[in-house]
């Protein structure tokens, strides 16, 4: 499948950080927020069919190839990840957009929408680790799963972070790569090494409450894996008894990376509901 041309763009965030981004296609602006250890790239299988109706505006986060590898004083989905993306809004001049973001870029969007919400048209998430929606023993447990990544980069280093944090997030499909594969895959993220601890920390003090839900304005659409993190499956169903009304969909045979186990699923739903 060919992919769209893009052009690639490149803002200045302070005097020594930089964040890159791609635009691609015509239309109502389509903001695509990665999660962690991913980039841009991993929309692939979006693009050809989000870009005959949007214009299409993929973030690189910080840590990402084009971006800064430098880790900011207040990094965190929702606060440094939050002000690079208000950065491209205003970079592109955008007074509204709609938001398709998965993972912890999902926990991103949702933060943008529930504190700008006449910046947002329609959101949708895809696997959002919005961990403090979970009741308080799902919660510590997530929590003791992250700290002892954590505790991991602290005693043997970033690399040895890095790769339990891979390891964890990349479930099966990572244990089925061979040893020099990984290898290979481990040494291209390196960069990435000096996020995980700190990214894993953000995602367990992002404020998220079941009010938060309750309160939420843009229409919004949750698309989560079947066979997806034990948590996943919670944190939908807290969004399903506070707001019964939003549309809250579990794609059959798919993962956590639900874009692309079942991209045909996925972005038909996505168009459906966005041009309703």
């Amino acid at each position: 499948m060919p992919r769209p041309p893009g052009e690639v763009h490149s803002i200045k965030i302070n005097d020594n950080d930089c964040l890159e981004y791609e635009v691609i296609g015509n239309g109502p602006p389509l903001i695509m927020l990665h999660g962690f250890l991913a980039n841009r790239f991993t929309f692939s299988r979006q693009l050809e069919s989000f870009a005959k109706h949007y214009r299409l505006i993929l973030l690189n986060f910080r840590g990402c190839s084009g971006s800064s590898y430098a880790v900011p004083p207040d990094y965190g989905v929702g606060t440094s990840d939050l002000e690079d993306l208000s950065a491209v809004l205003e970079a592109e001049n955008l007074a509204s957009v709609n938001l398709f973001a998965h993972s912890s870029g999902g926990a991103t969007a949702f933060a943008l929408a529930r504190n700008s919400p006449t910046r947002v048209d329609r959101v949708v998430l895809l696997e959002p680790t919005l961990i403090q929606l979970m009741p308080p023993a799902a919660y510590r447990k997530i929590s003791a799963e992250y700290d002892a990544i954590i505790a991991i980069g602290e005693a043997r280093g970033g690399a040895a972070c890095l790769r339990e944090a891979v390891t964890l997030a990349g479930g099966n499909a990572w244990a089925q790569l061979d040893q020099k594969k990984q290898e290979e895959v481990l040494l291209a993220m390196a960069g990435s090494a000096p996020f995980v601890s700190p990214h894993f920390r953000s995602l367990c003090e992002l404020k998220v409450t079941e009010e938060d839900v309750r309160n939420f304005q843009a229409p919004l659409l949750l698309l989560y894996g079947d066979t997806s993190f034990w948590f996943q499956e919670i944190i939908a169903d807290k969004f399903r008894e506070n707001r019964p009304d939003l549309m809250l969909k579990t794609v059959q045979n798919a993962g956590h990376n639900v874009h692309r186990d079942q991209a045909d699923t996925v972005n038909t739903e996505t168009i459906d509901f966005l041009t309703k």
